[in-house]
């Protein structure tokens, strides 16, 4: 009785350790999402988009025969551009800040991503308003070019606008909805990976991109499958480190896990072993 009783204390202990180490990761969690709810609402400046701003659509396809004009002001059509595993990101360039940190989150993403953009894997951005020009797109993409200091082929990331009803073609097609309010679209903070057919494999929600998580998808889309997101299962085991620009495994939280798993193995063979020879 005194071993179990000290096991199950040290279980206890365990627990409480696990515990307070989700509860403030919990905190830090809701740290992030109050600064990207309170960006949402200096974006909008307005009601939040209702509850099925995004109905993710896994399977389906976006319409390739939609046109658009690119950067340069040539028409082009959406199968000419998605011909392999495609990141499809819609924005709209005059964003004042949630588009343009979504953009900014894939420029800090692309150098890890362990494919190579323009040969494995295409960026396809579009604008949801249909008033902006290709100045303005053209503007935007050597402004995130530059900030990628032209380290990738200059196709291999295209800016297109398009007029409202190719624009909804594709928005459409993906769930993704928006509304114009005032100078401002309400949208959702989201992207999605496509395979070379037009096939939807993963949504990408949030201006944070996970380098392992898009390399993950577009070898999916590569594959033409739809992949289980595994997004939860990577910010448990690895740590995503900016600065150094690598993943640190969790080596405390993983340690604690494994260890708590194996005592609550162990106990339950006390308990149920310990019944049987009773019996």
């Amino acid at each position: 009785m005194t071993c179990r009783h000290l096991l199950l204390s040290f279980a206890c202990l365990l627990i409480s350790f696990q515990v307070a180490i989700a509860s403030e990761e919990m905190k830090m969690a809701g740290d992030q999402a109050m600064t990207g709810d309170k960006a949402m609402t200096e974006h909008h400046q307005m009601e939040e988009p209702p509850p099925n701003w995004l109905d993710e659509r896994l399977g389906e396809y976006i319409p390739l025969n939609a046109h658009f004009t690119d950067s340069s002001g040539q028409q082009v059509l959406l199968s000419e551009l998605i011909d392999r595993p495609t990141l499809v990101v819609p924005v709209y360039y005059r964003c004042r800040n949630v588009c343009n940190m979504l953009l900014g989150g894939l420029v800090e993403a692309i150098p890890d991503i362990k494919l190579k953009v323009g040969e494995d894997y295409r960026i396809v951005t579009f604008s949801i308003d249909a008033t902006e020009t290709t100045d303005i797109a053209a503007h935007s993409k050597k402004t995130f070019m530059t900030a990628l200091n032209n380290s990738i082929p200059h196709d291999s990331w295209d800016f297109l606008t398009g007029d409202d009803k190719n624009i909804r073609l594709v928005t459409d097609s993906a769930g993704y909805r928006f509304q114009k309010k005032g100078e401002d679209f309400l949208h959702p903070i989201a992207a999605f990976v496509v395979s070379d057919t037009g096939k939807i494999v993963r949504y990408l929600n949030g201006y944070r991109f996970l380098p392992l998580d898009l390399t993950m998808a577009l070898i999916e889309a590569s594959e033409n499958r739809i992949g289980t997101p595994i997004r939860k299962a990577l910010e448990f085991c690895f740590s995503y480190d900016p600065a150094g620009r690598r993943y640190t495994f969790n080596l405390l939280k993983i340690t604690g896990t494994v260890i708590l798993l194996t005592l609550g193995t162990f106990l339950l063979y006390l308990v149920f072993g310990g019944r049987k020879k009773k019996s």
